[in-house]
């Protein structure tokens, strides 16, 4: 990585504050709840607990945020004519090396803490939960895995955020896992993946030099997958209901329809040629994880209490 500047370059709060990428934190905030809630359904909520292990994994997130953004500005994936939700490194706002060490310190940082909550509460898989996270979230940019140059970092993403997050605080909680959460998780899932997607479409070009899913199906195929990705949701809204597995309240997630749709029509100009309207397409993706998983989880938690 080529240095333009003398010295190390530590940045001010607002540069840290965008390198951690804080609207990225729903993605981890919300799958992390809903393991809480499987603990709640088993009796098993302790919230002393559930806090002590939402920090850990939290320090993991924004760990593997910064290794992620260091490794794209060192592969040049992330250039400065680019629209990035961050922007620190490649500008050396904050001196990469110094970012990296940063990253390795939250890293240790987590895994003391996961080994000596693993030691007091006896559930010692905490620490194949927190290793496997650790993991996919590293070697997402990393060598020598690269998993999202190999066209690999929307399935990783998929499953450890939406399907191994919420089963980590759990069995954290209890000590036990839940298969049948894993249904309940896949919102979740699609819709943090849906950013994910989102953000690749805008970046179909400037992606080229690394394999990505919507490189290899092309910008017309990916948009199918991403409307995919935006309404299985809402047709698990309707199952599980249909079940008795979540209560009414569920019907709240109905107001961000209209969001899905204009983000669907939005992906739909971008196809036909109007690429601006791909520019924000993944930040407008993430309002929509956010405000359909909350109502997903009152639902969830509504049909608990009764």
């Amino acid at each position: 990585m080529e240095n333009h500047r003398v010295g190390i370059t530590k940045g001010n709060i607002r540069d840290w504050f965008e390198l951690f990428r804080v609207f990225s934190w729903p993605c981890v905030l919300l799958p992390a709840v809903l393991g809480g809630l499987f603990a709640y359904q088993k009796d098993a909520f302790a919230f002393t607990n559930f806090i002590f292990l939402l920090f850990g994994v939290f320090l993991i997130h924004i760990a593997i945020t910064i290794v992620n953004e260091y490794y794209d500005v060192k592969y040049k994936i992330d250039t400065l004519e680019q629209n990035k939700p961050s922007k620190v490194l490649v500008e050396e706002r904050v001196s990469p090396e110094f970012a990296l060490k940063i990253s390795y310190i939250l890293l240790v940082s987590a895994a003391v803490l996961v080994s000596l909550y693993s030691i007091i509460s006896g559930f010692w898989g905490v620490l194949i939960f927190a290793a496997l996270g650790m993991a996919s979230g590293y070697f997402y940019t990393a060598p020598p895995v690269y998993l999202k140059y190999r066209g690999l970092g929307l399935p990783a993403n998929f499953i450890t955020y939406g399907l191994l997050l919420p089963q980590a605080i759990l069995y954290g909680l209890s000590g036990s896992s839940y298969p049948a959460g894993l249904g309940l998780s896949l919102p979740l899932s699609f819709l943090i993946s849906a950013i994910l997607w989102a953000n690749n479409m805008r970046d179909i070009e400037a992606d080229k030099e690394i394999i990505t899913l919507v490189g290899l199906l092309g910008l017309k195929k990916s948009f199918y997958i991403y409307l995919i990705l935006l309404f299985s949701p809402y047709l698990l809204a309707i199952y599980y209901f249909s079940q008795g597995r979540i209560s009414a309240l569920v019907g709240l997630v109905l107001l961000t329809l209209p969001l899905a749709l204009w983000l669907g029509y939005q992906a739909l100009k971008g196809v036909k040629g109007q690429r601006d309207s791909l520019t924000f397409l993944d930040e407008k993706t993430a309002v929509l994880m956010l405000t359909f998983n909350f109502f997903w989880l009152l639902a969830y938690f509504g049909n608990l209490l009764t």
